[in-house]
């Protein structure tokens, strides 16, 4: 949940494996979430935005710009809007579902979603046992419209950069 824990962590696993983390504001009116490019045979960068400013885009974001460099070419800088498809629409679609089912797996999501009735307390049970963040489960949820952009949005961390008040 914060990022003075994780953003460490998060750079220094993807550092030992040749993958460069940043994360930087976007420039003013740049729709961007994320970019991914290889910047040699064996050196990537992933940069993050925070653009939605809550855990469950953020994370989203994160494993969508990975699912780019498991899964397409070292030629390509991919940037990422949320909410379209890019100039490869295919290859975005292939790292959003990377991204969803790295966070929440197909199997244990497609029981969730056998409920008539999604609680609050079956989202934070849900995100316990599948140790993921509630904010994410909620955000999956949510997209998938079967739950209220409105409902239990307390249960997604919001983040923001040092100089926005």
């Amino acid at each position: 949940r914060d990022p003075k824990v994780f953003i460490p962590k998060l750079t220094e696993l993807c550092a030992r494996v040749g993958v460069a983390v940043v994360l930087a504001p976007a420039p003013k009116g740049c729709p961007v979430s994320g970019a991914t490019k290889w910047l040699g045979p064996h050196k990537a960068l992933i940069m993050l935005s925070l653009r939605g400013k809550t855990d469950d885009k953020l994370w989203f974001s994160f494993f969508h710009e990975a699912g780019h460099l498991l899964k397409h070419g070292k030629r390509m800088t991919f940037l990422d809007i949320l909410g379209e498809d890019g100039l490869n629409p295919q290859e975005e679609k292939e790292a959003d579902i990377f991204a969803r089912d790295v966070l929440i797996p197909p199997a244990d999501y497609k029981l969730l979603l056998t409920q008539s009735l999604i609680s609050e307390r079956m989202i934070r049970e849900f995100a316990k046992r599948s140790t993921v963040a509630p904010g994410i489960v909620l955000g999956r949820l949510q997209y998938d419209g079967r739950i209220g952009w409105q409902q239990f949005n307390q249960w997604k961390v919001s983040y923001r950069w040092n100089h926005e008040s």
